[in-house]
């Protein structure tokens, strides 16, 4: 019958069918270690009568009623075993059901529907979900086996977790069944053994008052002269460890073990991977890292810092960031938008970029950074002086530094000169004339032309085709579109810093910098990109979800990162904005007006200089509108790049695995290599890798901070990078991400890591913002001058140093956050 199997029915392509839990205990049993006997009902069963019990099915029930008369009946352990369960990233360890003890055809009936139930629990479906499990085609094997009457039991891990030096095992085990360690009902005896000789290295009795037998519905007491002996002798433990080395010899991988010792022997209950990242390997990873560091070093020191993309992109999977970091390079678009703008990236920046991946995190390398537009300029960024001021690092600004100048620099200084007055002419030009191009011709036509991309079936592709569409997308929107997209960002640069540059002279750099930040409050993309303002429609009532999908159903949070769902993809997501009501209106154009009226005073203009003035503050807010229409835009062309990995994805059945693989591999996947293992590998190093704590700037003479836990300076001012004029007071609430929202009755302070589309909502009942990592043409801080929010960011670890329900005081001209009070 498909619907049963015994374990020695059971091969290595079964998964499908018995669930991982299933499969591992089969391969365990055929390698002929010590496993209890079993049978599994297979997901078939489940497929077919979900929603049913086996009662439902008499053929199944007889089959079940059969298998169970060969086991010798007697108590058994059911087991949940569902099909995605006891993989190498994510074991589902009891999110779904087991019931101990079971005796008795009926009560193996009802323990078989109980853990078809559990699959879709609330705490299977919310486990799932932040696991990023695919729900499609999820299923629900169920494992019978033999219940073991365990005089002692617990769990090996074959490689200490906490261990960082990887030579000792971890054994915690007690009295009875394992139930009451797994579950915490006890406090185990803990040992260590070496992993090698099998020598305990170090013990913990523990006293245990309980014990579980699985046969009762309560836990019995342990007796006296028992309660505070260890339950296991140093020769059990030798055993138990050489057992451990056989299973470590068969899967080739460190493994968390369930057993039992009844009988005189040792039980294999269960043998998962150990998804849960050790102390080696962190260690490992965190010496990878520096190294790898130490390697990219210059002479005169590096320093890399969090900012910039690192706010729309702070953990790329492999796939978006290979994609990502040959966009970002000097031959990518964003390359190429300098190079149209006549700033000569350096060819050391075409494969490299100006970005670095740390511990799974994008750095800004500010060695290479200035080599991006300094056209033979000896600019740099001044070591020492960011190390002694390393804030200043997330807001650079590069520096002639005249040691970098050679001879060839003095020698042709005249010709240095008159190319810097071409660039400066060439920049003009592009200011005047680009925004209508940009406008009227460039994101209209590419806009149109990712449209009828997707309208395409992805589905009649073959292989080579899909391979073919992918790099199709990914060139005409990371090259070619981008190319000119990104021309808005840079030209608002511009115009920003001629500003700066200009009022500095009469309002000196603190006032300037706050003048600034009331000049730009308020722009607005244009209207078919104005995703802020479809917001606030869309949680008024004044737009239908169908109508907002419509527009911007090709966006959605952490929208750079090509694993992440879409809104079209995923419209649940955006439920919370129709509860919320009407939110804060944009500030006016009058307004802008009004705040230039009042800097041109306080200035003291003249007539001739105000004039001079006017051009590039009008050219920063249509530049600034442009920003955020080019990245629209170019969202629709990065949708579709994310449609064929997700189709790719679908065909090879990796359950979100393609976006651990890279570009490049690509062709081996579509010719039916199995990248699995490279998958696996690739998960478990970046969960290690994250897993590590980072500064926000790194120095190459101390990349030992790698790994080290920050030190929280106290004190109730906090200073940061000012983003958004204005001063406003609430209670902060504290959010890692925007799924987490529990909105306080009052308007609070938003404070987070940084922003993205799925955090507009949250800014519409914000009266202030404050981020961790953000500059000043970021994404939070357009929205929040958009909405009139003051914003800070800039401030390490903000997000952890406050508590939600403190009141703060957030002055977004100073750049200051101030805790009023301490509640939490």
């Amino acid at each position: 019958m498909n619907d049963l199997r015994t374990f020695e029915e059971i091969g290595p392509g079964d998964v499908d069918a018995v669930g991982g839990k299933g499969l591992s205990l089969a391969l365990l049993t055929g390698a002929g270690l010590p496993v209890p006997p079993g049978f599994c009902v297979t997901s078939a069963a489940h497929r077919r009568l979900r929603g049913q019990s086996p009662q439902d099915d008499a053929g199944l029930a007889s089959g079940i009623a059969e298998a169970y008369r060969r086991l010798g009946e007697g108590p058994v352990a059911v087991r949940s075993s569902a099909t995605a369960e006891d993989g190498a990233v994510i074991s589902f360890a009891g999110q779904q059901e087991t019931i101990l003890g079971v005796t008795g055809v009926t009560a193996v009936l009802d323990a078989i529907a109980a853990c078809w139930a559990s699959l879709d629990s609330e705490r299977a479906v919310a486990y799932r979900r932040r696991q990023g499990v695919d729900e499609g085609g999820l299923a629900m094997a169920v494992v019978v086996q033999r219940l073991v009457p365990a005089e002692v039991a617990g769990v090996l891990f074959t490689l200490d977790p906490l261990d960082p030096g990887g030579k000792r095992m971890l054994v915690e085990a007690s009295w009875g069944l394992g139930e009451s360690v797994v579950s915490g009902r006890v406090t185990p005896d803990r040992f260590q053994v070496d992993r090698d000789t099998s020598a305990v290295v170090e013990r913990h009795v523990a006293t245990k008052t309980t014990q579980y037998d699985g046969l009762s519905t309560t836990d019995s007491d342990v007796s006296p002269e028992k309660q505070t002996i260890p339950c296991l002798s140093d020769a059990q433990l030798a055993g138990l460890a050489e057992l451990g080395r056989r299973v470590e010899a068969f899967y080739g991988d460190h493994r968390d073990l369930e057993w039992a010792w009844a009988d005189g022997r040792f039980w294999l209950l269960q043998a998962r991977p150990i998804t849960t990242v050790s102390a080696f390997e962190r260690e490992q990873v965190r010496r990878e890292e520096v190294e790898a560091l130490r390697a990219k070093a210059e002479p005169g020191g590096t320093a890399w810092a969090r900012f910039n993309l690192a706010e729309i992109l702070p953990e790329p999977t492999p796939m978006t960031w290979a994609v990502v970091r040959r966009f970002m390079s000097g031959q990518g678009g964003f390359g190429l938008t300098y190079r149209d703008l006549g700033y000569e990236p350096h060819p050391s920046l075409d494969e490299d970029g100006v970005y670095d991946l740390i511990c799974g995190r994008p750095y800004c390398n500010l060695s290479r950074e200035p080599r991006l537009y300094a056209r033979g300029q000896p600019l740099g960024h001044d070591f020492a002086a960011l190390k002694a001021e390393p804030h200043k690092a997330l807001y650079p600004r590069a520096r002639p530094d005249w040691s970098k100048a050679g001879w060839r620099y003095w020698l042709f200084g005249p010709v240095y000169v008159l190319r810097g007055l071409r660039h400066e002419l060439n920049l003009q030009r592009w200011s005047r004339t680009f925004a209508d191009k940009l406008r009227g011709e460039i994101l209209p036509a590419f806009a149109a032309e990712a449209a009828r991309g997707a309208e395409e079936d992805l589905a009649k592709l073959d292989g080579p085709a899909l391979l073919e569409r992918l790099e199709h997308w990914t060139r005409r929107t990371l090259h070619d579109f981008a190319r000119d997209s990104l021309k808005a960002t840079v030209l608002a640069a511009v115009a920003m810093g001629k500003l700066e540059f200009l009022l500095t002279k009469s309002l000196g750099a603190e006032r300037t910098r706050s003048a600034l930040g009331e000049l730009v409050m308020g722009i607005s993309p244009d209207a078919d990109a104005d995703l802020p303002a479809a917001v606030r429609d869309l949680a008024s009532g004044t737009t239908d979800r169908a109508t907002f999908l419509a527009r911007f159903g090709h966006r959605g949070p952490n929208e750079m990162e090509l694993a992440q769902p879409r809104w079209e993809e995923d419209p649940s997501a955006l439920d919370r904005l129709v509860a919320r009501g009407d939110g804060p209106q944009a500030s006016r154009a009058e307004d802008r007006q009004a705040a230039w009226e009042r800097v041109a005073s306080e200035a003291k203009l003249s007539p001739v200089y105000r004039k001079l003035l006017e051009p590039e503050l009008k050219s920063l807010h249509d530049f600034l509108a442009l920003r955020e229409a080019g990245k629209h835009t170019l969202m629709k062309g990065y949708a579709l790049v994310r449609r064929v990995l997700v189709e790719l994805d679908r065909r090879h059945r990796l359950n979100g695995g393609v976006f651990f693989l890279t570009p490049d591999e690509l062709p081996r996947l579509a010719r039916g290599e199995d990248l699995s293992e490279v998958i696996a590998g690739r998960q478990r190093r970046r969960k290690a890798a994250l897993s590590l704590e980072t500064p926000q700037v790194l120095f190459s003479d101390d990349l030992q901070a790698i790994g080290r836990p920050a030190t929280v300076a106290g004190g109730d001012a906090l200073r940061g990078v000012p983003l958004s004029a204005g001063v406003a007071e609430g209670p902060a609430l504290v959010l890692e991400s925007p799924d987490e929202a529990a909105l306080p009755a009052e308007p609070y302070i938003l404070v987070c890591p940084s922003t993205d589309p799925a955090w507009v909502p949250l800014f519409v009942h914000a009266k202030g913002l404050v981020m961790e990592t953000g500059g000043v043409l970021s994404h939070g801080a357009i929205v929040a001058r958009e909405f009139g929010l003051p914003a800070v960011a800039g401030i390490g670890g903000v997000h952890k140093r406050l508590k939600t329900g403190q009141r703060l005081r957030v002055d977004g001209a100073t750049g200051t956050v101030t805790v009023l009070d301490g509640a939490g």
